[in-house]
């Protein structure tokens, strides 16, 4: 686990006002705890995404679990706050309807 992207996804929690939960872990079917850098709720897909660094295994646990997966790169260890905007933009709003933060615009990376 990769613990400066744990705490970036906790700043960017209280900073953009979002949801996120860091670490994060899920059990294997054996029973072993595998913990990731966060979960970040109402983005992704309708559980969220549960995020790991650039060298995470278990992407099928998290999409066999409902998540939507996402291994993240170094760039995300230290909290820039359009970083982080564009890429939950890129994830897309999948909260509440009409409780998107301000800043949410949906737009896509590319």
């Amino acid at each position: 686990m990769d613990a400066e992207i744990c705490q970036a996804w906790i700043r960017a929690g209280e900073d953009l006002g979002i949801r996120v939960v860091a670490p994060f872990s899920l059990a294997t079917e054996s029973g072993e705890t595998i913990i990731y850098e966060a979960h970040i709720l109402d983005f992704g897909g309708p559980k969220g995404t549960v995020i790991g660094n650039k060298d995470s295994d278990w992407d099928s646990l998290r999409r066999d679990r409902g998540y939507y997966s996402s291994n993240l790169y170094p760039s995300y260890r230290r909290y820039d706050r359009q970083h982080f905007i564009d890429t939950l933009n890129d994830w897309v709003w999948f909260g509440q309807k009409g409780k998107e933060p301000s800043w949410y615009t949906g737009k896509p990376w590319s």
